[in-house]
């Protein structure tokens, strides 16, 4: 009589199990995509950027806090075709406030990931106290910026 309940109870369990299966193939897709951009290596890597001994570290004490762009260009990497920032030029200057107004889609957002180093310009420098950012040792960079959304 056990032999009997085992067998019914597992091809019971078993036809549950077939019918989650077409469920089973787009979680494993999901996951799929899910690992490919966790596994996917930035173009600027924090961590190696640390130990860059040619990077520049920033006297903390000694920044003004100029912030120049100088024709700036830039697309997001999915969207290759369309520019968010064309020749962009622009100079804050130390102890100024700046507002960034604009509708969505305008370049807000892009100008701070920018500024923070999250992406680098496809064309153009952005510069910190004279200092291409490209060349400031990350760590140091996002220490001496201060965001308030």
């Amino acid at each position: 009589m056990s032999a009997i309940m085992i067998l019914m109870f597992g091809a019971m369990q078993a036809g549950g199990s077939a019918s989650s299966a077409p469920d089973m193939g787009r979680a494993t897709a999901s996951v799929n995509k899910v690992f490919g951009v966790l596994n996917h290596e930035s173009t600027i890597d924090a961590c190696k950027d640390d130990h860059d001994t040619e990077k520049i570290r920033l006297d903390m004490s000694k920044i003004k806090g100029e912030i120049e762009f100088e024709d700036v260009w830039f697309r997001y990497p999915t969207r290759k075709e369309d520019f968010v920032l064309r020749g962009l030029t622009l100079k804050i200057n130390p102890s100024e406030s700046c507002a960034l107004v604009g509708e969505s889609g305008c370049g807000k957002s892009t100008f701070i990931n920018l500024v923070m180093r999250f992406y680098d310009p496809a064309h153009g420098r952005i510069l910190l106290d004279g200092i291409d950012i490209s060349t400031i040792n990350l760590h140091d960079l996002r220490t001496a910026i201060s965001l308030v959304m």
